[in-house]
């Protein structure tokens, strides 16, 4: 597997309204890209997030120098207007232009493993927040069984506490 870093400018692509790919990010990276776009599919800090069901292609140029990329990327992104890249806008428009730069489709070897281990996340956020929609339901349950004398007070307050316990680790697993 070769390493494709230095300096970079990419550009990720999704399926538009009628059906052609349209650019909705423009980055750069001196890291090593597939690094980089890892991070944008797994919402590391720093990075914007990109969901991988909808990237349809991911292109990058290189660049001679950290300066170069740096003016490139302010560049598509104001030509562009790639929708995920907020911050960077002006309300004006350019009245420049540069030379094309000249793009390379990027397929990251590990595509099918990251699609996985997301589906995984994903469906383990899924049992969370199905579970926590559960809890207030048995906490219900639970103060019926204890006002029915089915279980005693402590118990109640043993079971319910333990309840709230695991519906505010949860919470904090899925919101942080």
């Amino acid at each position: 597997m070769v390493k494709i870093e230095g300096f970079l400018l990419y550009r990720i692509f999704y399926r538009g309204a009628g059906g052609e790919d349209t650019i909705v990010y423009v980055g750069r990276t001196k890291q090593p890209l597939q690094t980089r776009i890892r991070g944008h599919l797994f919402a590391k800090p720093m990075h914007r997030t990109i969901s991988i069901e909808q990237v349809t292609k991911i292109e990058y140029a290189r660049l001679q120098t950290e300066a170069d990329m740096n003016l490139y990327e302010i560049y598509y992104i104001l030509k562009e207007k790639p929708p995920l890249n907020v911050d960077d806008k002006t309300r004006d428009g350019l009245t420049v232009s540069l030379p094309e730069l000249v793009w390379t489709e990027f397929r990251p070897p590990l595509w099918e493993k990251w699609l996985k281990e997301l589906k995984e996340i994903e469906d383990e956020r899924g049992k969370m927040r199905r579970r926590s929609l559960d809890i207030p339901q048995e906490v219900r349950v639970l103060r019926s069984r204890w006002k029915m004398g089915e279980i005693t007070e402590d118990e109640y307050w043993a079971k319910k506490d333990a309840l709230m316990e695991e519906e505010r680790r949860i919470r904090t697993k899925l919101y942080g």
